[in-house]
């Protein structure tokens, strides 16, 4: 014997006449989805940064780890702090190198301005301060990209997940129109079979009424 404890919402949908087979296969539907997304999948956070770092779309991550796009979904919903901060540091790291290499510009050119008159000093340094400037514009350009990169990622799993819901609640009152379709179809046939038994017992009245009519008029 199973014994279910029910919500406050799954109750309030019992009082509103919904029949309790329902209720529990909606409730057996959100765990099977469940049991889907802590299915263990063999990949890491950074591995799908470094497939994302080389253009890799989520359905051709999906087909190289052998997984179903829902999987990879459930696996990116579970993950998806551990993802943006992966992508954070990807972005830092390439900004740091490329300021790393306008610093090692700017030392090679602070050499050799070392050497010249003290006007190509002056010319050295306006150098650096524009490089310098120059760095710290293209810091600004790429955090902007970069919180751009993290609103329509978040936006983009929102409305995955929207659709998914959306996707279990279609499925559901399916299964409902399929279970009345085929209660109607069943009455129908008992109707059908009554109506035959109806119309065999009205030629049999008709035939007997016939007979007795005959012998009243005409005699045995």
């Amino acid at each position: 014997m199973w014994t279910y404890q029910l919500t406050a919402e799954q109750l309030e949908r019992l009082r509103a006449g919904e029949k309790l087979d329902d209720i529990l296969k909606d409730c057996e539907s959100v765990k099977e989805e469940k049991d889907v997304s802590n299915k263990k999948i063999d990949l890491t956070v950074d591995e799908y940064v470094e497939m994302h770092k080389k253009g890799m779309s989520d359905a051709e991550v999906a087909q190289v780890k052998g997984i179903t796009n829902q999987q990879l979904y459930s696996w990116k919903y579970f993950r998806k702090g551990h993802i943006k901060r992966a992508l954070e540091q990807e972005a830092q790291q390439e900004i740091a190198s490329t300021l790393e290499e306008s610093e090692t510009q700017a030392m090679s050119q602070e050499s050799i301005v070392t050497e010249e008159t003290q006007s190509d000093d002056d010319k050295g340094i306006e150098w650096l301060k524009r490089e310098a400037i120059h760095a710290h514009k293209l810091l600004t350009e790429k955090e902007q990209e970069l919180e751009q990169l993290q609103e329509l990622f978040e936006t983009a799993m929102a409305e995955n997940e929207r659709l998914h819901k959306e996707n279990i609640l279609l499925e559901n009152q399916v299964q409902r129109l399929r279970e009345a379709n085929q209660e109607l179809t069943e009455r129908n046939d008992r109707y059908s079979d009554n109506c035959i038994n109806l119309q065999r017992e009205l030629k049999a009245l008709r035939l007997y009424t016939l007979q007795k009519l005959q012998k009243d008029v005409y005699g045995a």
